[in-house]
C-alpha cells in the first residue's frame, strides 16, 4: 500500500476535531495526547529503558527516544528521557502518533526515532533538501507541534498569559523552547535576530 498523502498540520487538526467530537473534553490545555493515542487510535503507550533492545528495533542508530510499532500498535518511549522531561515524553508520543496518522501503511512497520529525529525545535531545513526519512521525521514533528499546541488554543492562552513563555509551556505541558518556536511560527513573537 502507498503512503498516505496528508498535510501534517491539517491531519493533526482533523485528529483533534475527531477526538473533541467523540469525547467530552474542555478547551483548556494540555491536549490529552496519550488519551488520543489510546482511545481514538487504539495505540498502547509504553516505556522501555533502551528501545534498541526491543524486537525489530535497530541497534545501530544510537539511543532511540521513541518508536512506533504499527504492527503491534505500540508507541514506545525512552523511560529515562520521559522521567527527565515529561514535556519531551508528550512530544515523542505526539511525534509517533504523527507517524501513525501520516505514514502508516508504508513500507516499514517500525518507526524508530533518535533524539535528533524528534525535534521540538526545527532548524528550518528545506523539505526539498531532506531525504524521504528526514522528510517523514519533519512531517511528524510538524504534526506533533500542531497536535500539542493547536493554533486557536495557543493564541487564546498567549493573550491570557501576556505571552509568558514559562507559563504557556507549563499550561501546554511542553518545553519552553517548543513553545517559543510555536509562537514564532504563529508570528506571535519576533523572529530570532
Amino acid at each position: 500500500m502507498a503512503a498516505r498523502t496528508l498535510e501534517p498540520t491539517a491531519a493533526a487538526q482533523a485528529l483533534l476535531r475527531d477526538f473533541e467530537g467523540r469525547y467530552d473534553v474542555g478547551e483548556a490545555p494540555p491536549v490529552p495526547v496519550e488519551r488520543i493515542a489510546s482511545a481514538l487510535l487504539g495505540l498502547f503507550v509504553d516505556e522501555a529503558d533502551d528501545i534498541r533492545t526491543l524486537p525489530g528495533a535497530p541497534a545501530d542508530q544510537g539511543r532511540l527516544s521513541g518508536m512506533l510499532d504499527a504492527e503491534e500498535m505500540i508507541v514506545w518511549v525512552d523511560r529515562g528521557e520521559a522521567r527527565r522531561s515529561p514535556g519531551r515524553r508528550r512530544f515523542t508520543i505526539a511525534h509517533e502518533v504523527g507517524h501513525f496518522v501520516l505514514h502508516v501503511p508504508v513500507v516499514h512497520k517500525l518507526f524508530p526515532d533518535r533524539a535528533v529525529d524528534i525535534k521540538e525545535i526545527d532548524e528550518g531545513s528545506s523539505a526539498a533538501k531532506l531525504s524521504k526519512h528526514r522528510g517523514r521525521e519533519r512531517e511528524a514533528n510538524i504534526f506533533a507541534s500542531e497536535l500539542l499546541m493547536p493554533e486557536p488554543l495557543v493564541r487564546a492562552q498567549a493573550t491570557a498569559t501576556g505571552f509568558n513563555l514559562p507559563a504557556l509551556a507549563k499550561r501546554f505541558e511542553v518545553s519552553v523552547p517548543a513553545m517559543r518556536l510555536r509562537l514564532r511560527l504563529l508570528k506571535l513573537l519576533p523572529p530570532l535576530a
